[in-house]
């Protein structure tokens, strides 16, 4: 019977790329990541990201407190991600007053 050395791998690394400003500009950060590991936001970009996306093939979930904590407002997205924040809904349903604009703390991602 004949063998395949064919090595199917998933991605070990997901990516996220978070902007100050929207429409994916301003001070920029395009950061790594396990999948499923959750990401505390840095200094930096700690509730001051007003647009966010993974890159093609992940999917991520943004949360308004540290810790990817569920007990508050979170979202998820695809890509190419949210290009501004401040816009209602985000993944919400009609008339959801969500606004996430420089208010995330954590995220994580994962393969689709």
């Amino acid at each position: 019977m004949p063998t395949s050395n064919i090595n199917v791998n998933k991605r070990a690394t997901t990516w996220v790329y978070l902007c100050n400003d929207r429409n994916f500009t301003g001070y920029c950060a395009h950061i790594p990541s396990a999948p499923s590991e959750c990401v505390p936001l840095a200094g930096d970009l700690n509730n001051l990201v007003s647009s966010a996306g993974p890159d093609q093939g992940s999917f991520c979930y943004f949360f308004v407190n540290p810790n990817c904590d569920t007990n508050a407002d979170f979202f998820h997205v695809g890509y190419p991600g949210v290009a501004d924040l401040s816009v209602t809904p985000v993944n919400g349903p009609p008339g959801s007053t969500r606004n996430f604009e420089d208010k995330l703390s954590s995220y994580f991602c994962v393969n689709e």
